[in-house]
């Protein structure tokens, strides 16, 4: 977990320090002050990459050479410092002043999960984030997942590349050899990732909502069923060449969502489907608590809105109990009312900077 977060030069924020409760932080401020960009750096530092942009060099402050993120580890975590910088060409991570060998690693060394107002495309957009947030769950769990990730996405961009160029169509067999190899592995531990998830998040699900529906996670690993994907490649050859892609395989896997029987959107609220995508981050939290033996980091922006009181009073003790430590912002602390733990460490952010509040 972090016990003290530095920024320097990231979006508006100039030069902010943070001494992190291991409990529950909030951050308050008005509109624009700098609450998401704060849990974006977070986010940043355990994901190598922003829930806001796709072009990281955005991120440098007007006039800035680079941003740099610095984050003291504490208790629960890997000790030490961890940091992260970015000129407009590339990133720099580095742990305990050494490089890392693969940004990858930042997810072990700082596992982080995100909650913010659009969380609902989770399950409304398509397949690719849900894919992402299985992924992330699997790799946390299985140690030889991501060198089979590697593999199929290798073996996939070079299928891709031989179905666009005649003379390299003969060597489609031995590139979907090596996809159906990989695939198997990725297939067998994100169903079983998908079945644990599906029963740690009922019991969230209850308890925000207190409600008795049941949850059901249909998980679809990217072929037809009952037929072996080395078939399904090669039947699929000449649709694919004119495609241009590789339209079958573990690289279009998915899950879907059912509540009694119904998708979400028929089931519930607009505010009630927030906080089933709430439930199913719990739940990937307690695995991940389960599967390591310590808390990640929990980033919850703009808690309160769409939510009523009660409601977030039963999400707010949701986070406080799964040990996480956890990042909320709101534009203001009264707006959780009660809610809050007693050890709850309180900021106000105004102008790049950030009080905290007694």
């Amino acid at each position: 977990m972090l016990a003290r977060l530095e920024i320097a030069d990231f979006r508006n924020l100039a030069a902010v320090r943070l001494d992190c409760a291991p409990g529950l932080n909030l951050i308050s401020g008005d509109n624009a002050a700098g609450k998401t960009s704060l849990l974006e750096a977070v986010y940043l530092l355990g994901r190598a990459r922003s829930f806001r942009t796709q072009r990281p060099a955005e991120l440098i402050r007007r006039g800035a050479a680079h941003w740099r993120l610095v984050a003291r580890l504490g208790a629960g975590g890997s000790a030490g410092t961890l940091g992260l910088q970015r000129d407009g060409a590339q990133f720099t991570a580095r742990l305990n002043g050494a490089p890392l060998p693969s940004l990858a690693e930042l997810a072990r060394v700082l596992p982080v999960l995100l909650l913010t107002p659009d969380s609902h495309r989770l399950l409304d957009d398509g397949p690719r984030p849900r894919r992402r947030f299985l992924d992330w769950g699997v790799f946390q769990r299985d140690a030889g997942f991501l060198a089979h990730w590697r593999r199929c996405q290798l073996a996939l961009r070079q299928r891709n590349a031989a179905l666009r160029q005649p003379a390299m169509l003969r060597s489609l067999p031995g590139w979907e050899a090596e996809l159906v190899s990989a695939a198997g592995p990725l297939d067998a531990a994100r169903a079983g990732f998908v079945e644990a998830l599906a029963a740690a998040a009922q019991p969230q699900l209850q308890a925000l909502l207190d409600t008795d529906l049941r949850l059901t996670l249909d998980y679809r690993r990217g072929w037809p069923a009952g037929q072996p994907l080395g078939e399904v490649l090669a039947e699929a050859r000449e649709g694919d060449r004119r495609a241009g892609h590789t339209r079958h395989g573990a690289h279009r896997a998915d899950f879907a969502v059912r509540l009694d029987g119904r998708p979400p959107g028929e089931a519930l609220s607009r505010g009630q489907h927030k906080l089933l995508v709430a439930a199913l981050v719990l739940a990937q939290a307690a695995l991940y608590r389960e599967t390591c033996g310590r808390p990640c980091v929990l980033l919850v922006d703009d808690l309160p809105a769409e939510l009523d009181g009660a409601h977030r009073s039963r999400f707010v003790e949701r986070l406080a109990a799964t040990g996480a430590q956890v990042f909320v912002t709101a534009i203001e602390a009264a707006a959780l009312g009660g809610t809050l733990p007693a050890d709850a460490r309180l900021h106000r952010l105004a102008a790049g900077a950030l009080v905290e509040v007694v």
